[in-house]
């Protein structure tokens, strides 16, 4: 039986005394993929059941296991959760494999509800769906069920979409997006709308190039998915963008790739599989992201949590800046204040 110990780490915001300056790591290692949203006056964190009351307090605190799986067919190796806050009610997308089966084939999205409270922390989660279209609609001739890092896209006058990591033709991991019924949590066809493809996407070790871990970045008018590129085992696993221009969501002509946008720096190497949240006052976005120390890359469990705040330009372009290094004192997100001593 496996613990869904692939979490929420959760720090309260208290509206009382001075900012509190934090430093990267906010969670050291193990905690990749990290998923972080704020709400009801606390951040979440995913990885770890685990909460604190200041973004730099996530490096420790208390720990819960929020559901466990007896399921065998989808109960190992649970990967990269996501919690999104949909019609009031609560979330958790991931992926997760057959227990019975070696990895990594039978891995699939998945997602479980949780309630419609004022925070994630507090629900009791049930399962929900697969996440995976019937055999002939897989994206490719492939049309292997084979999926991970799904989450959550809405974009106003289209709909609502689930986006993803599948196989190409050629079995390398590409980006996917499919229509998103809420109603009753099914998926139409998978549509490939990124393929690695540029240079920067192509280092790997092992099974060959990458786009992963996509995951939506709002501000203004505008949309992008940010994703993965390049095999999490190597040093040169680093973010990049797809802009929407516009149109079908379901065209891959409809997303404008943009190259590297963050990538390693200051002993930071592997620097990816990201998420965006905002401050406590609502006026800025964050960006939480793994990064690892080893300069060979790694894709186990020497990545540790990092966040940095995102810059737009005048043209509404973002900045993610560079990775700083560890221990760095930084400013923390506008809103964060500190707590009242008892």
């Amino acid at each position: 039986m496996t613990s869904f110990v692939q979490s929420l780490l959760l720090a309260a915001v208290l509206q009382l005394g001075f900012s509190v300056a934090y430093q990267n790591p906010i969670r050291d290692k193990p905690a990749p993929d990290p998923s972080l949203v704020y709400a009801d006056g606390y951040y979440y964190l995913q990885f770890e059941i685990i909460r604190s009351r200041t973004l730099g307090g996530l490096a420790s605190g208390e720990s819960r296991v929020i559901w466990t799986d007896t399921n065998t067919t989808r109960n190992a190796n649970m990967w990269a959760p996501e919690i999104h806050h949909i019609d009031n009610t609560w979330y958790y997308f991931y992926s997760s494999c057959d227990a019975s089966q070696a990895c990594c084939d039978s891995c699939q999205t998945r997602v479980l509800k949780g309630c419609d409270g004022p925070n994630p922390y507090d629900c009791d989660y049930e399962f929900l769906a697969t996440l995976v279209p019937p055999e002939g609609s897989r994206g490719s001739s492939s049309n292997l069920a084979f999926s991970i890092d799904g989450s959550y896209l809405e974009i106003p006058g289209k709909g609502r979409y689930h986006v993803l990591s599948i196989v190409d033709e050629k079995r390398l991991q590409s980006i996917a997006i499919t229509e998103l019924n809420t109603t009753d949590w099914t998926v139409n066809a998978w549509h490939i709308i990124s393929q690695p493809d540029q240079e920067w996407e192509q280092h790997y070790k092992g099974n060959g190039a990458v786009n992963e871990a996509p995951h939506p970045l709002y501000h203004g008018d505008d949309i992008w998915l940010a994703y993965s590129g390049s095999d999490c085992s190597t040093a040169f696993y680093a973010l990049g963008l797809l802009y929407y221009n516009g149109g079908d969501p379901l065209q891959a002509s409809s997303w404008e790739k943009s190259g590297p946008v963050l990538s390693q720096a200051n002993g930071n190497y592997g620097t990816g599989h990201n998420s965006f949240f905002t401050s406590p006052d609502g006026k800025e976005i964050w960006n939480a992201f793994h990064a690892t120390a080893n300069s060979d890359g790694d894709c186990g469990r020497t990545r540790y949590t990092m966040a940095q705040k995102v810059t737009f330009d005048e043209n509404n372009v973002p900045n993610f800046g560079i990775p700083q290094p560890l221990g760095t004192e930084l400013d923390p997100p506008s809103g964060e204040c500190k707590p009242r001593k008892k």
